[in-house]
């Protein structure tokens, strides 16, 4: 398998067996996965280069998470992951619903709640222009917040400082979502659309 990007996917298919190399410009990211492949006892081949630019071979699949949306020549990303595929083209990316923060924040502030365009539409819209016939499903997923108090909470979710009323009337309205790790950092946790392509070629 083929990751044009350092994300969690490269690992869990090392784990399964796979043989993974990595592409990333970033040697912070690679370090990053080479430092979790020996925690895992798994080899992960990893490239420093940036996608479409990186010189590697032939992988049966080849899979964007997220990656993507980095890129401002779509197609050309697209059609470097299709030549460098064997079997199988997966791509990754968000669907464009707001998660419960994000709603709920907007409710808060007054503000319109802004919804991201669902970019596996428009990859998969690219792949047919490039007339391969891409499989379209929708995943929920659960993703998560760990943070070490309420303060950093309210940090990350709202992207910046909250005056305490509304920090506080932001966790209560998100209560049902949040608890406590054993390690006793704060979590919150929610549901997340994710939208696959995935492309025989």
């Amino acid at each position: 398998m083929l990751d044009i990007a350092a994300d969690e996917f490269a690992m869990v298919a090392a784990q399964a067996g796979a043989h993974v190399t990595v592409v990333d410009g970033s040697s912070q990211r690679l370090a990053q996965v080479a430092s979790d492949a020996q925690r895992h006892g798994v080899t992960v081949d990893t490239v420093h280069a940036l996608w479409p630019h990186a010189a590697v071979a032939h992988h049966d699949v080849v899979v964007g998470a997220g990656a993507l949306r980095r890129h401002r020549d779509l197609p050309a990303a697209l059609r470097a992951m299709v030549l460098h595929a064997d079997r199988l083209l997966l791509c990754v990316d968000e669907a464009g619903t707001p998660a419960p923060h994000e709603q709920v924040l907007a409710a808060l502030l007054g503000a319109p709640v802004i919804r991201q365009a669902p970019r596996h539409l428009l990859i998969a819209g690219t792949l047919a222009e490039m007339g391969l016939a891409a499989d379209v499903r929708m995943v929920t997923t659960v993703r998560a917040v760990t943070v070490a108090d309420e303060t950093e909470l309210v940090q990350r979710l709202a992207g910046r400082s909250l005056p305490g009323p509304l920090a506080r009337r932001l966790l209560d309205l998100l209560a049902s979502t949040l608890s406590r790790t054993p390690a006793g950092n704060w979590q919150y946790r929610y549901p997340a659309e994710t939208g696959l392509v995935v492309c025989p070629v």
